[in-house]
């Protein structure tokens, strides 16, 4: 080995090893970079979700915003030997604020011919909803 042989070690590969101790110190330091900027996300994302959270109303809050709305009327049918065939309509609606979440729903009590009108609490059968607020009841 000869003086040519130590020059072409030293001008071919020590670039070659520099370049790749170089690249190598490169890809550390970007690591690192990035380790850095997933704990800033990390720690903006865990403080956006908390405020959210502060925010967010409760169970109780969004029942409070329901509202049921009831309308009951009685239609006379023309029956057999001139009686009047009654029977009572109920409508019923589930509203969040102003947002209607249902269509109309609506039941038919026959009631037959001279039959009475049963009272309100009677007639209609009773949700145990604690959040819904009581409802006005329109019978003609």
């Amino acid at each position: 080995m000869g003086l040519l042989t130590i020059e072409l070690i030293q001008w071919l590969i020590l670039p070659i090893v520099v370049a790749l101790g170089a690249a190598y110190l490169v890809w550390i330091v970007m690591q690192a970079r990035i380790h850095v900027l997933a704990a800033k996300y990390d720690a903006a994302l865990a403080k956006a979700e908390c405020e959210c959270a502060a925010r967010r109303p409760g169970v109780e809050e969004l029942l409070s915003e329901l509202r049921f709305e009831r309308n009951r009327f009685l239609r006379r049918t023309p029956g057999p030997h001139e009686s009047y065939q009654a029977t009572v309509i109920t409508q019923e609606r589930i509203y969040f604020r102003d947002i209607p979440l249902t269509g109309w729903i609506q039941d038919e009590l026959p009631l037959g011919d001279g039959e009475e009108l049963l009272p309100v609490n009677r007639a209609l059968p009773e949700y145990s909803a604690t959040a819904l607020p009581p409802v006005a009841i329109c019978g003609h």
